[in-house]
């Protein structure tokens, strides 16, 4: 294997490696401007954007409805995550060997069982448009409640993982109304719901013109052949195993129901399968009782599986396994775009129903569950065993949902 094509084989792993490096540098640089805080949390204090935030502040009735809506869509997102991972877990318990996990992170990492690999930019560009924003809302939203910020800023999670951070005064939080506070802490997990919303809706129109435009092309599938049925119509035209099949009849086929479509002949017609090297196979079909359901099905005897075609590498990485842009620069930018526009949608949409979840004392969920409970349960102390409660078992919900879900439940 060349350099190159194990850089392109390669290339998202190694870039993320690379500004992973750069993080780790930058952090190591500028240590004496880091706070640590929990032994995992890089922390760089600042006053940058509070300015903005005071003027964006001043319209307090817009924000006051937007914060009440925050605490309906904190409630909903509960709910309806409660409602789709309990039946999704009972799936994985029952069935984990055909179950696959129902959670799994999101880093600039591919190949790794539990991650879903995104590619190096996209993955910084949406995590930095997703936490900048999530965090000014809440500073925004608690300076229009009078509830004063202390600090801005940003950090690392275990010294690479990026973070945005506002930082409110704890007893101005703290004396501030139950309903305020609960504004504050749903205003940021709202704005990455409606962000994500708006960046799907862009993400859909452009995906749209572009296909529209002719400006995206599709993937064409192949045909690997594992085996070979001996005595067969394929094996006497000296079809063997391990062959790719690309065209049928001399036509690419971009799913498998197209290339079946293309089999699909009456027994005794000629069906030409050419290979990736370029060489025609004339098979001419038969009819097989003991497989075929009808005699207008035809028989020719292999076993495969469709895999997409590996094309050359062009200007940017595909989003999609199954369309790439034409190789002219206009398409190819629209395009990266329009995988931008996707994965800012993705990312802030499951940001913000995960950060709605009441999840290892991390999450906003879990002062959010607390103030809720607060309107109910009045004692101090049974309050924070309620809260405490609800929090483990979101946390164990989670972890079950996990590939560490998979693996138990597999041995069980």
């Amino acid at each position: 294997m060349s350099l190159l094509s194990f850089f392109y084989s390669n290339e998202n792993n190694i870039l993320a490696l690379i500004v992973f490096a750069l993080i780790i540098l930058f952090v190591i640089i500028k240590r004496k401007r880091f706070s640590i805080e929990g032994k995992v949390l890089f922390i760089y204090r600042t006053k940058f954007g509070i300015v903005l935030m005071k003027k964006l502040s001043k319209y307090k009735r817009i924000l006051n409805v937007y914060g009440m809506l925050g605490i309906f869509a904190g409630v909903i997102s509960m709910g309806l995550m409660l409602y789709l991972l309990v039946p999704y877990l009972q799936m994985m318990i029952s069935r984990p060997a055909t179950t696959p996990a129902g959670l799994e992170l999101v880093l600039p990492v591919s190949g790794v069982p539990g991650i879903v690999g995104v590619p190096i930019f996209y993955w910084l560009i949406a995590l930095i448009v997703v936490v900048v924003l999530h965090e000014a809302s809440h500073g925004i939203v608690a300076l229009s409640r009078k509830i004063k910020i202390k600090a801005s800023g940003f950090g690392f999670f275990l010294a690479f993982l990026p973070l945005a951070f506002v930082e409110p005064d704890e007893k101005s939080f703290a004396k501030a109304k139950r309903s305020d506070r609960l504004k504050v802490l749903s205003a940021g997990s709202f704005t990455n719901l409606i962000l994500g919303l708006i960046f799907l809706v862009i993400y859909i129109f452009v995906s749209n013109y572009m296909v529209a435009a002719h400006t995206v092309s599709f993937y064409p599938l192949a045909l690997n052949i594992l085996s070979v049925i001996p005595g067969g119509p394929a094996a006497h035209a000296n079809l063997t195993a391990n062959a790719t099949i690309t065209q049928i009849n001399g036509k690419q086929f971009l799913s498998p129901q197209q290339a079946e479509s293309y089999l699909s002949v009456t027994p005794g017609t000629v069906v030409n399968l050419t290979s990736s090297s370029g060489q025609v196979y004339r098979i001419t079909t038969t009819y097989n009782e003991s497989i075929n359901d009808t005699s207008t099905h035809s028989y020719i005897g292999i076993l495969g599986e469709y895999t997409y075609l590996k094309l050359s590498p062009f200007f940017i990485s595909p989003i999609s396994r199954s369309a790439y842009p034409n190789n002219t620069p206009g398409a190819q930018i629209l395009y990266w775009f329009d995988g931008l526009f996707l994965w800012i949608s993705l990312i802030s949409i499951g940001l913000g129903l995960a950060n709605f979840l009441p999840i290892f004392y991390i999450t906003d969920g879990c002062k959010i569950v607390n103030e809720l409970l607060g309107y109910v349960i009045k004692d101090r102390a049974k309050l924070m065993k309620v809260t405490n409660a609800v929090i483990v078992f979101f946390s164990i919900l989670f972890l079950f949902l996990t590939p560490l879900g998979t693996i138990l439940f597999s041995n069980i």
